[in-house]
């Protein structure tokens, strides 16, 4: 609920940024552990972030401009202006799973393992992203009157939109169910029948866990009168319970990497 945590020299240091910088950090050093022995060096998933974080920050801002259209079509140049807010985490996996399968092709490097280390480190970083959310204001959820209801600043998206009123928590809720899948999936990996099993597990679970939150979101993007997170919620969650189907199929002749942990 402080979008500016505080001011260094005039500079000022957003919450928002700050816990995506954290989060991205955190999510690295779990892959880089979680790595340690396998074909995924420090190097290569150090490299990767940097280069998906700009692919991220790409395909979170694309998918808002393309669900929001109405709201750029009169200034098209705005949609250039992220910084303004704007940003979307489903559009941001899209574009890292684009990223992620041309850059490992390109490295020699099977897709599916990658994926499947990578999306441990990336539920992390949207668990500690959402905690910037909650402080930046935006991300909010709907009027409450339960005891978590939380009337947010001045000044922030959500103060803007309903003013001095408790609204659920949604970031907060988000963060938690975030936390959660991040434990299945650490159990999974290490315990893995299949290659890629890890990735579609990531994409079920919080496909699942982001269609149920959106019930209680006030700021959703929307495709006529559905909302468009839980659209491609359900979609995804369909294409990964399918691929999972297919996958497991192949496990027979599934050959666990050496040195995995």
């Amino acid at each position: 609920m402080y979008p500016i945590l505080f001011t260094v020299g005039g500079l000022e240091i957003r919450a928002w940024g700050l816990f995506v910088a954290l989060g991205i950090c955190a999510g690295l050093w779990l892959t880089v552990r979680l790595g340690k022995g396998s074909e995924f060096t420090e190097d290569f998933l150090t490299e990767y972030v940097a280069y998906g974080a700009i692919a991220g920050i790409l395909g979170a801002r694309a998918w808002e401009v393309v669900f929001s259209w109405s709201q750029f079509a009169a200034n098209p140049l705005t949609m250039f202006m992220f910084w303004d807010g704007g940003l979307s985490i489903q559009g941001a996996v899209a574009a890292n799973v684009l990223f992620a399968w041309w850059y490992t092709k390109k490295k020699g490097i099977s897709f599916k393992r990658f994926a499947d280390l990578g999306t441990i480190g990336l539920i992390l970083g949207q668990a500690i992203g959402r905690i910037g959310c909650f402080f930046n204001g935006d991300a909010f959820g709907i009027p409450t009157n339960a005891w978590y209801g939380v009337v947010y600043k001045a000044g922030t998206p959500a103060y803007r939109a309903w003013g001095a009123v408790p609204l659920v928590p949604a970031e907060l809720f988000e963060a938690g169910l975030d936390l959660g899948i991040l434990a299945v999936l650490i159990y999974v990996y290490r315990h893995k029948k299949f290659d890629g099993q890890v990735a579609l597990l990531y994409f079920g679970l919080y496909s699942l866990a982001r269609f149920s939150l959106e019930f209680f979101r006030s700021d959703s993007l929307m495709i006529g009168e559905l909302k468009a997170a839980q659209m491609t919620a359900l979609a995804t969650a369909a294409i990964a319970a399918v691929m999972f189907v297919l996958w497991s199929n192949q496990r027979k002749s599934y050959q666990p990497a050496k040195a995995r942990r």
